[in-house]
Protein backbone atom coordinates (compact mmCIF):
# COMPACT_ATOMS: atom_id res chain seq x y z
CA UNK A 1 0.00 0.00 0.00
CA UNK A 2 1.72 2.98 -1.51
CA UNK A 3 0.49 5.46 0.67
CA UNK A 4 1.28 3.91 3.80
CA UNK A 5 5.16 3.61 2.78
CA UNK A 6 5.99 6.25 5.75
CA UNK A 7 3.46 5.43 8.51
CA UNK A 8 4.90 3.63 11.64
CA UNK A 9 3.39 1.46 14.29
CA UNK A 10 2.32 2.96 17.43
CA UNK A 11 2.67 -0.21 20.21
CA UNK A 12 3.76 -3.79 19.64
CA UNK A 13 0.33 -5.04 21.22
CA UNK A 14 -3.34 -4.34 19.64
CA UNK A 15 -5.11 -1.91 21.42
CA UNK A 16 -7.62 -3.47 24.08
CA UNK A 17 -11.61 -2.31 22.67
CA UNK A 18 -14.81 -2.11 24.81
CA UNK A 19 -17.64 -3.87 22.49
CA UNK A 20 -21.09 -1.61 22.48
CA UNK A 21 -23.50 -4.75 22.22
CA UNK A 22 -27.12 -5.40 20.99
CA UNK A 23 -29.56 -8.34 21.08
CA UNK A 24 -30.17 -7.17 17.31
CA UNK A 25 -28.53 -8.96 14.72
CA UNK A 26 -27.09 -7.03 12.06
CA UNK A 27 -24.20 -5.35 10.87
CA UNK A 28 -23.38 -2.28 12.87
CA UNK A 29 -22.41 0.81 11.31
CA UNK A 30 -22.29 4.87 10.92
CA UNK A 31 -21.11 5.46 14.52
CA UNK A 32 -21.83 9.29 15.06
CA UNK A 33 -20.24 10.54 18.47
CA UNK A 34 -22.05 13.80 20.41
CA UNK A 35 -20.62 16.97 20.65
CA UNK A 36 -19.45 16.48 24.04
CA UNK A 37 -18.24 12.71 23.56
CA UNK A 38 -21.01 11.81 26.20
CA UNK A 39 -22.92 9.25 23.80
CA UNK A 40 -22.45 8.06 20.57
CA UNK A 41 -25.37 6.90 18.02
CA UNK A 42 -24.99 3.87 15.38
CA UNK A 43 -26.69 1.89 13.52
CA UNK A 44 -27.69 -1.87 12.96
CA UNK A 45 -28.87 -2.88 9.95
CA UNK A 46 -29.60 -6.48 8.86
CA UNK A 47 -29.27 -6.12 4.71
CA UNK A 48 -32.66 -7.26 4.34
CA UNK A 49 -34.26 -3.46 4.51
CA UNK A 50 -33.96 -3.51 7.92
CA UNK A 51 -32.16 -0.52 9.82
CA UNK A 52 -31.96 0.03 13.61
CA UNK A 53 -31.22 3.04 15.89
CA UNK A 54 -29.38 2.89 18.63
CA UNK A 55 -27.45 5.20 21.31
CA UNK A 56 -25.41 4.63 24.23
CA UNK A 57 -24.07 6.75 26.97
CA UNK A 58 -20.05 6.52 27.54
CA UNK A 59 -17.95 7.28 30.03
CA UNK A 60 -14.49 7.14 30.25
CA UNK A 61 -14.31 5.18 26.52
CA UNK A 62 -16.68 2.62 28.12
CA UNK A 63 -20.72 2.32 26.88
CA UNK A 64 -23.04 2.41 29.99
CA UNK A 65 -26.02 0.02 30.00
CA UNK A 66 -27.65 -1.23 27.05
CA UNK A 67 -27.89 0.72 24.13
CA UNK A 68 -31.66 3.09 23.85
CA UNK A 69 -32.99 2.19 20.74
CA UNK A 70 -35.07 4.86 18.59
CA UNK A 71 -39.36 4.51 18.42
CA UNK A 72 -41.41 5.53 15.98
CA UNK A 73 -43.88 7.66 17.31
CA UNK A 74 -47.20 5.98 17.14
CA UNK A 75 -46.00 2.45 16.20
CA UNK A 76 -47.12 -0.40 17.71
CA UNK A 77 -43.49 -1.98 18.32
CA UNK A 78 -40.17 -0.24 18.12
CA UNK A 79 -38.81 1.86 15.22
CA UNK A 80 -36.89 -1.16 13.65
CA UNK A 81 -39.38 -3.19 12.80
CA UNK A 82 -39.45 -5.27 9.44
CA UNK A 83 -38.73 -3.17 6.56
CA UNK A 84 -38.45 -0.03 8.64
CA UNK A 85 -35.70 2.27 8.57
CA UNK A 86 -33.97 4.70 11.02
CA UNK A 87 -30.34 6.08 10.09
CA UNK A 88 -28.01 8.99 9.24
CA UNK A 89 -27.92 10.70 12.80
CA UNK A 90 -26.53 14.01 13.15
CA UNK A 91 -26.28 15.71 16.64
CA UNK A 92 -28.12 18.41 17.51
CA UNK A 93 -29.41 20.83 20.40
CA UNK A 94 -28.79 17.97 22.98
CA UNK A 95 -30.35 15.64 20.85
CA UNK A 96 -30.17 14.21 17.39
CA UNK A 97 -31.60 13.95 14.18
CA UNK A 98 -32.34 11.15 11.64
CA UNK A 99 -34.17 9.98 9.14
CA UNK A 100 -36.67 7.35 9.35
CA UNK A 101 -39.62 5.84 7.84
CA UNK A 102 -42.56 2.57 8.93
CA UNK A 103 -41.87 -0.18 6.22
CA UNK A 104 -42.94 1.35 2.80
CA UNK A 105 -43.71 4.63 4.61
CA UNK A 106 -42.14 7.94 3.48
CA UNK A 107 -38.72 9.21 4.71
CA UNK A 108 -38.68 12.20 7.31
CA UNK A 109 -36.38 13.68 9.27
CA UNK A 110 -36.87 13.35 13.56
CA UNK A 111 -35.28 14.98 16.38
CA UNK A 112 -34.61 12.41 19.23
CA UNK A 113 -33.04 13.04 22.43
CA UNK A 114 -32.45 9.38 23.42
CA UNK A 115 -33.00 9.76 27.39
CA UNK A 116 -36.23 11.08 27.55
CA UNK A 117 -38.93 10.96 24.80
CA UNK A 118 -40.05 9.58 21.78
CA UNK A 119 -38.59 10.74 18.24
CA UNK A 120 -40.54 13.74 16.88
CA UNK A 121 -40.56 14.99 13.37
CA UNK A 122 -39.32 18.00 12.83
CA UNK A 123 -41.08 19.10 9.70
CA UNK A 124 -44.62 19.18 8.54
CA UNK A 125 -45.92 18.42 5.32
CA UNK A 126 -46.95 21.00 4.99
CA UNK A 127 -43.41 22.78 5.30
CA UNK A 128 -41.86 20.71 3.18
CA UNK A 129 -43.16 17.31 1.30
CA UNK A 130 -41.82 14.40 -0.28
CA UNK A 131 -38.88 11.82 1.08
CA UNK A 132 -36.46 13.77 3.55
CA UNK A 133 -32.54 12.64 3.52
CA UNK A 134 -28.94 13.19 4.20
CA UNK A 135 -29.80 15.68 7.69
CA UNK A 136 -26.89 17.55 8.16
CA UNK A 137 -26.20 20.19 11.16
CA UNK A 138 -24.57 23.28 10.75
CA UNK A 139 -21.50 23.61 13.67
CA UNK A 140 -23.10 26.39 15.70
CA UNK A 141 -26.50 23.71 15.28
CA UNK A 142 -28.83 26.66 14.24
CA UNK A 143 -29.38 25.44 10.68
CA UNK A 144 -30.44 21.90 8.91
CA UNK A 145 -29.39 20.62 5.41
CA UNK A 146 -31.01 18.17 3.68
CA UNK A 147 -32.23 16.66 0.72
CA UNK A 148 -36.05 16.74 -0.12
CA UNK A 149 -37.11 14.92 -3.71
CA UNK A 150 -40.76 17.10 -3.42
CA UNK A 151 -40.23 18.33 -6.82
CA UNK A 152 -38.87 15.16 -8.17
CA UNK A 153 -35.32 15.48 -8.32
CA UNK A 154 -33.50 15.84 -4.78
CA UNK A 155 -32.33 19.65 -4.02
CA UNK A 156 -30.63 20.31 -1.04
CA UNK A 157 -33.21 22.30 1.60
CA UNK A 158 -32.01 24.52 4.99
CA UNK A 159 -34.26 24.96 7.77
CA UNK A 160 -33.24 27.47 10.11
CA UNK A 161 -34.64 26.12 13.63
CA UNK A 162 -34.72 30.25 15.30
CA UNK A 163 -37.45 30.95 12.55
CA UNK A 164 -38.81 27.92 11.40
CA UNK A 165 -38.81 28.16 8.21
CA UNK A 166 -37.40 26.03 5.03
CA UNK A 167 -35.63 26.91 2.21
CA UNK A 168 -34.40 25.51 -0.66
CA UNK A 169 -30.35 25.96 -1.20
CA UNK A 170 -30.23 25.62 -4.94
CA UNK A 171 -32.34 24.36 -8.04
CA UNK A 172 -31.10 22.42 -10.64
CA UNK A 173 -32.44 19.39 -12.73
CA UNK A 174 -29.55 16.90 -11.26
CA UNK A 175 -29.94 14.92 -8.08
CA UNK A 176 -27.76 15.95 -5.07
CA UNK A 177 -26.76 14.44 -2.15
CA UNK A 178 -24.32 14.40 1.30
CA UNK A 179 -24.59 18.08 1.98
CA UNK A 180 -22.10 19.59 4.67
CA UNK A 181 -22.06 23.25 6.15
CA UNK A 182 -18.58 25.15 5.92
CA UNK A 183 -17.49 26.29 9.64
CA UNK A 184 -19.29 29.54 9.13
CA UNK A 185 -22.35 28.00 8.30
CA UNK A 186 -22.82 29.90 5.40
CA UNK A 187 -21.46 27.85 2.42
CA UNK A 188 -22.74 23.78 2.00
CA UNK A 189 -20.56 21.52 -0.09
CA UNK A 190 -22.27 18.40 -1.37
CA UNK A 191 -21.93 15.85 -4.19
CA UNK A 192 -24.21 15.93 -7.79
CA UNK A 193 -25.28 13.18 -9.57
CA UNK A 194 -23.93 14.10 -13.18
CA UNK A 195 -23.77 11.64 -16.08
CA UNK A 196 -23.63 8.45 -14.56
CA UNK A 197 -20.84 9.80 -11.13
CA UNK A 198 -21.18 12.52 -8.56
CA UNK A 199 -18.94 15.54 -8.97
CA UNK A 200 -18.42 17.95 -6.04
CA UNK A 201 -20.34 21.38 -5.91
CA UNK A 202 -20.74 24.01 -3.48
CA UNK A 203 -23.43 26.66 -3.10
CA UNK A 204 -23.82 29.83 -1.27
CA UNK A 205 -26.59 32.44 -1.63
CA UNK A 206 -28.36 30.08 -3.74
CA UNK A 207 -25.65 30.01 -6.58
CA UNK A 208 -23.92 26.85 -7.11
CA UNK A 209 -19.88 26.59 -8.19
CA UNK A 210 -18.34 23.58 -9.29
CA UNK A 211 -15.24 22.04 -6.42
CA UNK A 212 -13.91 18.89 -7.87
CA UNK A 213 -15.24 16.85 -10.98
CA UNK A 214 -12.82 13.53 -12.65
CA UNK A 215 -13.86 10.12 -13.80
CA UNK A 216 -15.81 7.61 -11.12
CA UNK A 217 -17.62 9.26 -7.98
CA UNK A 218 -16.33 11.94 -6.21
CA UNK A 219 -18.68 11.68 -2.87
CA UNK A 220 -19.48 12.46 0.98
CA UNK A 221 -17.45 15.55 1.24
CA UNK A 222 -16.74 17.49 5.01
CA UNK A 223 -15.11 20.65 5.54
CA UNK A 224 -12.15 20.37 7.65
CA UNK A 225 -10.62 22.98 10.04
CA UNK A 226 -8.51 24.46 7.37
CA UNK A 227 -11.46 25.02 4.74
CA UNK A 228 -10.16 22.37 2.52
CA UNK A 229 -12.64 19.41 1.69
CA UNK A 230 -12.02 15.81 2.57
CA UNK A 231 -13.53 13.44 -0.03
CA UNK A 232 -13.71 10.19 -0.87
CA UNK A 233 -13.10 9.14 -4.45
CA UNK A 234 -13.61 6.25 -7.07
CA UNK A 235 -11.15 7.78 -9.87
CA UNK A 236 -9.02 4.96 -10.23
CA UNK A 237 -12.31 2.59 -10.57
CA UNK A 238 -12.27 -1.31 -10.14
CA UNK A 239 -13.92 -0.64 -7.21
CA UNK A 240 -11.03 0.85 -5.77
CA UNK A 241 -11.68 4.17 -3.01
CA UNK A 242 -9.38 6.74 -2.15
CA UNK A 243 -9.40 10.14 0.05
CA UNK A 244 -8.97 13.28 -1.17
CA UNK A 245 -8.34 16.60 -0.27
CA UNK A 246 -9.14 20.03 -2.06
CA UNK A 247 -7.73 23.19 -1.12
CA UNK A 248 -9.52 25.05 -3.75
CA UNK A 249 -11.19 24.75 -7.38
CA UNK A 250 -10.26 21.98 -9.35
CA UNK A 251 -7.47 21.55 -6.56
CA UNK A 252 -7.43 18.04 -5.35
CA UNK A 253 -4.44 15.30 -3.41
CA UNK A 254 -4.75 11.53 -3.02
CA UNK A 255 -3.53 11.16 0.74
CA UNK A 256 -5.13 7.54 1.13
CA UNK A 257 -5.45 4.74 -1.34
CA UNK A 258 -7.87 1.48 -1.07
CA UNK A 259 -9.68 2.55 1.79
CA UNK A 260 -12.51 0.76 3.62
CA UNK A 261 -15.56 2.49 2.40
CA UNK A 262 -18.18 3.37 5.32
CA UNK A 263 -21.90 2.45 4.67
CA UNK A 264 -23.18 6.17 4.77
CA UNK A 265 -20.43 8.32 6.53
CA UNK A 266 -18.14 10.99 5.35
CA UNK A 267 -14.47 10.63 6.16
CA UNK A 268 -13.66 10.93 9.72
CA UNK A 269 -11.90 13.99 10.95
CA UNK A 270 -9.43 13.98 13.88
CA UNK A 271 -7.32 15.90 15.63
CA UNK A 272 -8.62 19.20 15.16
CA UNK A 273 -9.18 18.17 11.80
CA UNK A 274 -5.69 17.91 10.81
CA UNK A 275 -5.85 14.46 10.16
CA UNK A 276 -8.01 11.78 8.57
CA UNK A 277 -9.28 8.41 9.81
CA UNK A 278 -10.32 5.53 7.84
CA UNK A 279 -9.95 1.49 7.41
CA UNK A 280 -7.94 -0.13 4.64
CA UNK A 281 -9.72 -2.16 2.13
CA UNK A 282 -6.58 -4.73 1.58
CA UNK A 283 -7.28 -7.77 3.85
CA UNK A 284 -3.26 -7.96 5.39
CA UNK A 285 -3.95 -4.15 6.53
CA UNK A 286 -7.81 -5.11 7.97
CA UNK A 287 -6.63 -5.27 11.73
CA UNK A 288 -5.46 -1.51 11.52
CA UNK A 289 -7.32 1.61 11.53
CA UNK A 290 -5.41 4.55 10.39
CA UNK A 291 -4.49 8.18 10.50
CA UNK A 292 -3.06 10.59 7.58
CA UNK A 293 -2.46 14.21 8.01
CA UNK A 294 -4.71 16.28 5.79
CA UNK A 295 -1.02 17.41 3.97
CA UNK A 296 -0.05 13.45 3.82
CA UNK A 297 2.94 14.25 5.41
CA UNK A 298 2.41 11.77 8.40
CA UNK A 299 0.60 8.04 8.89
CA UNK A 300 -0.26 6.56 12.06
CA UNK A 301 -1.44 3.01 12.47
CA UNK A 302 -3.17 1.76 15.56
CA UNK A 303 -3.48 -2.17 15.87
CA UNK A 304 -7.17 -2.90 16.89
CA UNK A 305 -6.64 -6.55 17.02
CA UNK A 306 -9.87 -7.18 15.04
CA UNK A 307 -10.58 -7.96 11.65
CA UNK A 308 -11.67 -5.62 9.14
CA UNK A 309 -11.76 -2.61 10.80
CA UNK A 310 -13.11 0.59 9.25
CA UNK A 311 -16.07 3.34 9.92
CA UNK A 312 -13.88 5.31 12.64
CA UNK A 313 -15.43 8.05 14.38
CA UNK A 314 -13.30 9.94 16.63
CA UNK A 315 -13.96 12.22 19.94
CA UNK A 316 -12.40 14.00 22.55
CA UNK A 317 -14.00 13.98 26.23
CA UNK A 318 -12.11 14.75 29.90
CA UNK A 319 -9.04 15.35 27.99
CA UNK A 320 -9.18 12.20 26.02
CA UNK A 321 -9.21 10.68 22.83
CA UNK A 322 -11.54 8.18 21.95
CA UNK A 323 -12.19 6.02 18.69
CA UNK A 324 -15.29 4.01 17.86
CA UNK A 325 -15.04 1.36 14.62
CA UNK A 326 -16.88 -1.20 13.62
CA UNK A 327 -15.08 -4.42 12.98
CA UNK A 328 -15.33 -8.38 12.76
CA UNK A 329 -14.61 -10.24 16.30
CA UNK A 330 -13.46 -13.11 14.58
CA UNK A 331 -13.23 -14.89 10.99
CA UNK A 332 -16.00 -16.55 11.20
CA UNK A 333 -18.40 -13.79 12.65
CA UNK A 334 -21.74 -12.90 11.19
CA UNK A 335 -22.13 -9.57 12.22
CA UNK A 336 -19.36 -6.53 12.22
CA UNK A 337 -19.81 -5.06 16.30
CA UNK A 338 -19.29 -1.70 17.68
CA UNK A 339 -16.18 -1.22 19.49
CA UNK A 340 -14.56 2.51 21.43
CA UNK A 341 -10.73 2.03 22.20
CA UNK A 342 -8.71 5.65 23.59
CA UNK A 343 -6.31 6.32 21.40
CA UNK A 344 -4.64 9.14 23.80
CA UNK A 345 -1.29 9.86 23.17
CA UNK A 346 -0.65 8.21 19.63
CA UNK A 347 0.49 11.64 18.69
CA UNK A 348 -2.51 11.99 16.70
Amino acid sequence: MSMLSSAFLLGALPALAAEVSVTERGHASNPTWSPDGARIAFEVNDYSGHISLFSTDVRNGNPMGAPAQANLPGAKSQFGGSGSIAANPSWAQGGMMFEGSSAGGTMRIYYWTPVGSAPSEILSSAQISGDLTWPATSQDQSKLAFVSDATGKGDIYVWDSSTNEVSRALDSPFSEAAPCFDQGGETIVFSRKNQGGEDLFTVASGAASPRIGGQGDQTRPIYAGDGSIVYFTSERGDGHWDIAVSTGQGKKKVIAKDVRLPVRASPALAGNGQWVAYGSDLSEKGKFIFFTKLDGSATVEIDTGLIAAGEPAITSANGRTFMAFTALPDVGADWRQLHIIDISGKGI
